[in-house]
């Protein structure tokens, strides 16, 4: 008898996560924070490393329904970048390849400044040349040369 009652009971949870809808989950990316972003230069490409902690509601959903639910919301945080695919996801960041994010003029790339789909504690650059630079509290990408 304790046995049914604990299989129902599990049933109404797991039915009662699967069943959310989608924009629960989604909407206003209340539930993820991104911590920092890595942004490194090649050329006219860029990979970018994207830190992130997720509320528990999203931990559990993720650890049930897998990290590539995320996919669409990290798309979402470059949406004005054009060509963007996540590469990876894990539980605490992604890896995100973005061609074309720079332009070849004169023998320098030049990358204009982009809003990002939500904010990043801290934004770092990464130069070719190894060189960095830091944005706190960074809602856009900057306008570069190098």
């Amino acid at each position: 008898m304790k046995s049914i009652i604990h299989i129902i009971i599990a049933s109404i949870v797991l039915v009662a996560l699967i069943s959310l809808p989608a924009n629960a989950v989604t909407s206003d990316h209340y539930y993820i924070h991104y911590t920092h972003m890595t942004m490194k230069f090649s050329g006219t490409d860029a990979i970018v490393t994207l830190s992130f902690e997720l509320d528990t509601f999203a931990k559990v959903y993720t650890l049930l329904m897998g990290t590539h639910n995320l996919e669409e919301d990290i798309k979402e945080m470059f949406y004005e970048f054009e060509d963007v695919k996540v590469s990876q996801i894990h539980k605490e960041y992604a890896i995100v390849r973005i061609s074309n994010v720079s332009r070849l003029s004169n023998g320098y790339y030049l990358h204009d400044s982009r809003k990002l789909g939500s904010g990043v504690d801290l934004l770092t650059i990464v130069f070719p040349s190894g060189a960095t630079k830091q944005i706190s509290n960074a809602n856009a990408t900057m306008n570069i040369f190098y």
